[in-house]
């Protein structure tokens, strides 16, 4: 069957579909695809070539690891995955910096904080937007999820590293025990 029959709302180079969050709005209909930037189609929707751009987070010592888990969104390997020597290790205010040049806060730094329930995470010093070509006011940040929704693109083991992520954030969210509290004192 034709891709582009199937899904039309979607460039045929592109095979990701994913929620994501818009700051400032988005191109559709009612503003003429971005005024004009983009591509009108027949569905109704807006099809629009766009750029991703990478920048650093924190250029200092975060002051905690909840402004880590607040800032931070781009998950990194463990430093010890890589090359001896790529990394060198600092820590401070409980949190441990790994930095590819001593005392250089870039894109490649990876933050680690120990969670309150004894998990480990790992963090990119990193930003990434994704901005529409020609009216870069239209953006988002960090794409939660690359896995593709076709059945035909479907991946058992990206399933699965989703499935686990969303289960390790409700599991150590905040307001997961008062939730499930209640919802035992309604029912019991």
């Amino acid at each position: 069957e034709d891709y582009a029959y199937l899904h039309p709302h979607i460039d045929e180079d592109n095979m990701n579909f994913f929620k994501v969050y818009w700051t400032n709005g988005y191109p559709k209909s009612a503003n003429n695809c971005g005024n004009g930037v983009c591509e009108a189609i027949v569905s109704g929707g807006c099809l629009c070539k766009t750029a991703v751009s990478e920048s650093r987070v924190f250029s200092r010592m975060p002051k905690s690891p909840r402004e880590v888990l607040s800032y931070l969104k781009v998950g990194a390997y463990d430093p010890s995955a890589f090359d001896a020597g790529k990394y060198v290790k600092y820590e401070e205010n409980g949190i441990k910096a790994y930095f590819t040049s001593p005392g250089s806060f870039n894109t490649e730094t990876i933050f680690e904080v120990n969670e309150k329930f004894g998990g480990i995470r790992r963090f990119k010093n990193s930003m990434e937007f994704v901005r529409v070509q020609g009216a870069p006011e239209y953006s988002f940040r960090n794409a939660p999820s690359f896995m593709s929704i076709l059945n035909t693109e479907a991946d058992v083991r990206d399933a699965e590293y989703e499935t686990q992520a969303a289960l390790d954030h409700y599991l150590h969210h905040d307001n997961t025990a008062p939730f499930i509290a209640i919802r035992l004192i309604q029912r019991f």
